[in-house]
């Protein structure tokens, strides 16, 4: 019988939250949906068997009193587990494992695409703001009054859309210090930032990516009249307003396409 301490990596000190922690990462590691190879499962029904045996106190003190994995109340009644009772609680711990395991994957899952669509909401729109503040597009000036006013349509569709991700964004990743009572205190690091930090970063980031681009823009203003014509100081200011939003709706619809792409 091998040492189920040294199957999970950690100390005959460990306490729960270890074992679950080193369980986790190597659950990842070694669970047959992840791991095809065929040693993968053979280790994989090891580990769950070390933590079962030692995340259970009264059973992680047999254990550790005489190196046997036997239940206690199987050695107080004398009685050994048959070959078809031994499969069915192997079964048993399988399909929790699965469960969890499954469980901690698709959390992971949702975890990335919510970073991955915080990210491109965010930079596509300081991006978008530089690139507007430097060039000064007159797109909206130049179109026509049908052309206009489906461009109206669309930059109302953005500006509510843009409302929604950045409040879904701040609710997943920022809290309000005043409103977390002391029971939730525990839970605060699920939520790594406070929420004038995170305002402060979209703000901030918003006006530095304007003034950059405002600077630069002058040093390229030969260039953006070539493109798209001379511009005066409100149609400037218009467009940095006028086009990220439409900038961010396009680059998240194109993100949304591609996350139901793969999961087909």
């Amino acid at each position: 019988m091998p040492d189920l301490y040294a199957v999970l990596g950690v100390s005959r000190t460990a306490d729960s939250i270890e074992i679950k922690t080193a369980y986790r990462r190597l659950a990842r590691r070694y669970h047959p949906d992840v791991n095809a190879h065929p040693a993968a499962a053979r280790k994989f029904a090891l580990i769950n068997e070390a933590y079962h045996v030692l995340i259970d106190p009264k059973r992680r003190s047999y254990y550790d009193r005489t190196g046997s994995v036997s239940s206690v109340r199987a050695k107080a009644e004398g009685e050994a587990d048959s070959a078809r009772a031994r499969a069915a609680r192997r079964a048993y711990y399988q399909a929790r494992a699965d469960k969890i395991v499954n469980e901690w994957l698709q959390r992971d899952r949702e975890e990335s695409r919510a970073r991955g669509k915080a990210v491109y909401t965010t930079v596509t729109l300081f991006l978008s703001t530089f690139i507007v503040a430097m060039m000064k597009p007159s797109i909206f000036e130049s179109s026509g009054p049908v052309w206009r006013a489906a461009l109206l349509v669309v930059f109302g569709v953005s500006i509510w859309h843009l409302y929604r991700s950045l409040r879904e964004h701040l609710e997943h990743y920022s809290y309000r210090p005043e409103r977390l009572s002391s029971v939730l205190r525990a839970s605060k690091s699920d939520k790594p930032f406070k929420r004038s930090v995170a305002w402060g970063f979209i703000i901030g980031g918003y006006l530095f990516s304007l003034v950059t681009g405002m600077l630069l823009g002058r040093l390229t203003e030969d260039l953006s009249r070539q493109l798209f014509g001379p511009t005066n100081v409100i149609e400037a200011f218009f467009g940095v307003f006028f086009y990220p939003p439409i900038v961010v709706l396009m680059v998240d619809l194109l993100y949304l396409i591609n996350v139901r792409l793969e999961d087909l």
